[in-house]
């Protein structure tokens, strides 16, 4: 067991009110990650106060479990804030946890910045649901079927069904014993697949859309239009970037979504080419071949074309090597 699990169950134990947070623009594994959390120190420690108030999925709600609302700003003041999948207060969804008397962390992504305070940081991790399963199978603590299954989901998504780095023999392991407990994958994966044909025809659009530097950087620009026209939301589309992605030839792909509120939500994706680094010069963060950002007070897409222009001269770089 590894000294950065002894210390936030040290801490856990310590206070009677724990809140969860996570990022915005909520993905499975912060879902997953957050509720797991929450579910695994209520069954172990059933006379604490614990709430998650990190964002939700909302199509696994009825499925698994809904996030806490009404949680009022006096719990928050007296909580242990634990931030799960987010490697900084300022991407957190709900900025009331800077109120809390402690915060700490538990990520998988590389710090764009120092975290100061007790942190738990496994960038080897393929997801924040990976380290909170290896939290409870360490300690032994009592489990069940849903807090299996809310990891199993994270794990699952943010690996991209298993397919991407950092997934090793480690992750298998965790998955196997989560699955000992009952997980019904079939069940899980009808919702991750399922899509309103609206959904689908908005992807094609992207498909339609997208274009080629010369260094073969796959990039899309996604306006507000292109998804109101089919009736879909911000929240419903931001997160598409691997429709254009794996491309025989092209090492980079990146989408960039314009939301109403003229921000650009970015996701950028690589084979074996640094992205992060790019990500992090506009204000983001994320794994190396994985990352995200969101550029601000954008309305058109000019910043969008620079940040194009950077991935470009780093896959020309790359070519060199």
């Amino acid at each position: 067991m590894n000294r950065y699990i002894k210390e936030v169950f040290t801490l856990i134990k310590k206070y009677d009110v724990i809140t969860i947070f996570g990022h915005v623009n909520p993905d499975g594994d912060c879902y997953g990650s957050s509720l797991a959390l929450r579910e695994l120190i209520r069954i172990n420690f059933p006379k604490k106060k614990v709430f998650s108030l990190a964002g939700t999925l909302p199509q696994f709600e009825e499925r698994l479990a809904k996030q806490d609302t009404n949680v009022d700003d006096e719990l928050i003041k007296n909580s242990l804030a634990i931030l799960v999948d987010v490697s900084e207060t300022e991407r957190v969804s709900d900025q009331r946890v800077v109120t809390a008397k402690q915060i700490i962390k538990i990520d998988h992504h590389i710090e764009s910045k120092p975290f100061y305070g007790i942190k738990w940081v496994d960038e080897d991790a393929i997801a924040a649901c990976q380290m909170i399963a290896e939290f409870a199978f360490s300690l032994k603590l009592k489990m069940n079927k849903l807090i299996a299954e809310l990891l199993y989901l994270g794990i699952c998504t943010d690996s991209g069904r298993f397919r991407y780095a950092p997934t090793n023999a480690k992750t298998h392991r965790i998955v196997a014993n989560l699955l000992e407990l009952g997980v019904e994958t079939d069940s899980l994966f009808k919702i991750l697949y399922l899509s309103d044909e609206a959904y689908v025809k908005y992807q094609a659009l992207l498909v339609s859309k997208f274009k080629r530097t010369e260094h073969n950087v796959v990039y899309c620009f996604a306006d507000v239009i292109d998804y109101q026209q089919f009736g879909l939301t911000f929240d419903q589309i931001s997160k598409n970037v691997n429709v254009i992605g794996n491309i025989r030839g092209c090492p980079i792909w990146v989408l960039f979504t314009r939301s109403p509120e003229n921000f650009i939500r970015v996701e950028f994706r690589a084979h074996k080419i640094n992205v992060q680094k790019i990500a992090v010069k506009y204000g983001g963060g994320g794994h190396l071949h994985a990352a995200g950002a969101r550029l601000e007070n954008q309305k058109d897409f000019t910043l969008a074309m620079k940040v194009v222009e950077d991935l470009d001269k780093a896959a020309a770089e790359a070519q060199k090597q």
